[in-house]
């Protein structure tokens, strides 16, 4: 997916964009069992990104769509949990359930998961499949606001990665 990868320029120390941390349930050898930030921090990345730290309340792919609560909570976005208003985010890197890890907010260079035949520039709505956008605002789909793709999806019916720009995504509508 991204050639280059994404760092903190901000003040914060240890920071590590790509880090993904999941929680020690062993003495030996020793793991802590917190994560090293708070859930809900923030961070600059390099070309403007905005990132932040979150729980994953599931399985969450490279390129997913998540909706996040106000508890800093993580999910794949679908139809049934994009509820008006929440924040969305795109992991730039996979992060199992129940681990934390940095999603991204704002920025250009992303890559975001789009249902096939997914069109670049329109509209985009939360789908049934977890983690996915769709370019097919239909009836009872919630758009998400603030997500472009720039590029088409040309396989049928295969979920791919294309890259995208972000501008603080929300659920929006539902149409």
């Amino acid at each position: 997916m991204a050639t280059t990868l994404d760092y903190s320029t901000g003040n914060i120390l240890g920071i590590n964009l790509q880090a993904v941390f999941t929680p020690g349930t062993t003495g030996y050898p020793y793991t802590p069992d917190y994560p090293p930030f708070l859930v809900g921090q923030e961070a600059e990345g390099t070309d403007g990104t905005y990132w932040v730290y979150v729980l994953a309340s599931g399985a969450i792919l490279q390129g997913d769509v998540v909706t996040l609560t106000s508890a800093g909570v993580a999910a794949g976005i679908t139809t049934t949990n994009a509820a008006f208003g929440n924040q969305v985010a795109v992991a730039q890197v996979a992060i199992a359930s129940g681990s934390y890890g940095w999603v991204q907010r704002f920025g250009p260079d992303t890559y975001v998961n789009v249902a096939g035949l997914c069109a670049p520039n329109v509209q985009l709505a939360a789908t049934s499949t977890e983690g996915a956008l769709d370019d097919a605002v239909t009836t009872g789909l919630k758009n998400i606001n603030g997500i472009i793709v720039t590029a088409t999806n040309t396989l049928t019916a295969t979920v791919a990665a294309k890259a995208g720009t972000l501008n603080w995504p929300v659920v929006g509508t539902t149409n």
